[in-house]
């Protein structure tokens, strides 16, 4: 394993680099992870592939102090750039994302499809509509009550305790919900991470014609017992685009990305 940085304006941008295998991997976590989720990777494909995982901003060791929001040609510029120091200027690379991740690895196979070898979507975020990201960060209304939240998280941590009194909610969303409300500093990360990736809204419309035009095969993982991304937004993608894509559902909930599934995740990349 290998650690880098991209200097970018006032940021700095981290990234790891598992295997010097002939083929590129782009690897983006999820919500509150970092680069290094995806370490167990490299035992596995580490000899055929060269495995970039870039800590996406406000996530692990970059350091991002430029614009709240995050351009998504900025990654794209990260992308090229790292695939030129690795010498590799002409190679197709494939793309892997994991939860929200899974809708940057969209999202950049809607601006480079043609750059795109493979998209492997792990319990991807950006296949549904979500009412609440949408709300919070689309429309004038929903940022500014965030916003408010933020600083005054009173309200809501009284709804959230009565709906869990009144079983409204099950009691481990209440515990997730609280973790992130009650501390400050954990509040404004949340606001941060949230915020900063309000321009990665793919097209899936738009998607499907690219995918098919471009010929790239798409790999779904999901989780049966996932209640954060169910798998059936994963079959709705598929629908038109059935020559290119495919959807697997394993008994498990929405951590799919670890050790655990490595056989099946290593298949999806290499079939």
């Amino acid at each position: 394993m290998q650690s880098h940085y991209i200097s970018h304006r006032n940021s700095t941008i981290h990234y790891r680099q598992f295997g010097v295998g002939a083929k590129l991997l782009f690897c983006f976590h999820g919500y509150g992870r970092e680069s290094f989720t995806f370490s167990f990777l490299e035992r596995r494909l580490g000899n055929s592939f060269t495995i970039i995982a870039i800590d996406i901003p406000f996530h692990g060791l970059t350091e991002w102090k430029d614009e709240l929001i995050f351009k998504p040609k900025y990654f794209t510029e990260f992308i090229l750039d790292i695939r030129s120091t690795l010498k590799k200027d002409n190679a197709k690379f494939s793309l892997l994302g994991f939860s929200m991740g899974g809708r940057i690895a969209l999202y950049l196979t809607q601006l480079l499809p043609e750059k795109v070898e493979r998209l492997i979507l792990i319990a991807p975020d950006g296949l549904s509509f979500n009412f609440w990201r949408w709300l919070g960060s689309e429309t004038w209304i929903g940022s500014k009550l965030l916003h408010y939240t933020i600083n005054h998280p009173g309200w809501l941590t009284w709804i959230i305790n009565k709906a869990e009194k009144w079983r409204v909610i099950p009691r481990s969303l209440a515990e997730f919900v609280s973790y992130y409300i009650y501390d400050e500093e954990h509040r404004k990360t949340l606001y941060r991470r949230w915020i900063s990736m309000r321009k990665f809204r793919p097209s899936l419309t738009k998607l499907k014609r690219l995918i098919k035009k471009n010929r790239i095969p798409v790999r779904m993982l999901f989780g049966a017992f996932d209640r954060v991304i169910p798998y059936q937004g994963g079959e709705r993608f598929k629908q038109g685009i059935e020559e290119f894509a495919s959807v697997e559902v394993v008994e498990a909930g929405h951590n799919l990305l670890s050790e655990v599934n490595v056989r099946k995740i290593v298949q999806l990349i290499n079939d």
